[in-house]
């Protein structure tokens, strides 16, 4: 197409709901505007505008075009964007959402790493197992864990690292209740979960034949939080299925030991969520990269 100005010039009018509108916000004549587009209707050979002494209405066309030409506009946006940024550091304030778990464990340690490399950054981390709406609460990025794949028309869920479930139990209470063979010898175990008194979460596990099945543990002990999960594990409360991360430093030390781990579940996803309406920015974009390198350091 010869006449980009000219496409340019209908986007800015029919951002601005008619020509007169459009002369205020840009400052060329309307006059002008109008001439442009009917050259550009002539070029296309259609009719994009219906024109009236009190209307501005685009036709079904017209429409088709309007979304070209915005997503042309948005690109060279983003052209001048990157140059910006390649001149430029991460700055302004990021909004951040995060299970209680991750962000206890790692995460806010990790943000604290990422504002001493880019001064000008600042976090505000809020930490919440229930789900957020990104747009209402103007989260500009979520870090959540998902088994399944995470889709919506209104976020974008970009995959980060993984996270793997362990079962696991303390060295004396694998002494005194001995270790399980196989899923039938959960019964004879006290259990931990993760949930409430009505509500508990399954265990998953996965078969050698790559089947998964799933058991619901009658537990001893419930809770909604997994670091207290750990904690009763540790002293003696009984097996609990409980994230890696939460337990890691626990199996190294053996004060806890993985339990069946042939038959552990498939790694989960970790997702960086933003919204797809908004443009992500420079900073949120380094965030991402950076959290992405520190899960895979991790792994």
């Amino acid at each position: 197409m010869d006449k980009l100005d000219d496409l340019i010039a209908f986007l800015r009018v029919v951002d601005a709901g008619g020509f007169s509108a459009a002369e205020r916000s840009t400052g060329i004549p309307k006059s002008s505007l109008s001439r442009r587009i009917a050259a550009l209707e002539r070029q296309l050979g259609v009719r994009l505008v219906q024109r009236s002494s009190h209307a501005f209405h685009l036709t079904d066309v017209g429409e088709r075009v309007y979304r070209h030409a915005r997503a042309m506009a948005d690109e060279a946006d983003a052209v001048q964007a990157t140059v910006s940024e390649a001149l430029a550091e991460p700055s302004g304030l990021i909004r951040v959402s995060s299970s209680l778990l991750q962000g206890e464990l790692f995460l806010a340690a990790w943000l604290g790493d990422f504002m001493g490399l880019y001064p000008k950054v600042r976090v505000s981390l809020d930490l919440s197992n229930h789900y957020v709406d990104m747009l209402a609460e103007r989260i500009d990025l979520a870090i959540r864990v998902s088994g399944a794949p995470l889709a919506a028309a209104d976020i974008v869920a970009k995959p980060i690292g993984t996270g793997r479930m362990v079962l696991v139990a303390s060295a004396p209470a694998v002494a005194r209740h001995g270790a399980p063979a196989t899923l039938a010898d959960l019964d004879r175990w006290p259990l931990v979960a993760q949930g409430q008194a009505e509500t508990v979460r399954p265990w998953v596990f996965r078969l050698p034949d790559g089947r998964e099945v799933t058991h619901l543990p009658q537990p001893r002990f419930v809770s909604n939080n997994l670091l207290a999960l750990r904690e009763a594990v540790l002293a003696g409360a009984g097996m609990a299925q409980i994230p890696l991360e939460a337990c890691r430093d626990a199996l190294r030390d053996g004060a806890l030991i993985e339990l069946l781990p042939d038959l552990a579940p498939p790694p989960s996803t970790v997702y960086a969520i933003y919204p797809s309406r908004r443009g992500l920015s420079f900073a949120v974009r380094t965030l991402i990269d950076f959290l992405e390198a520190r899960f895979r350091d991790m792994a």
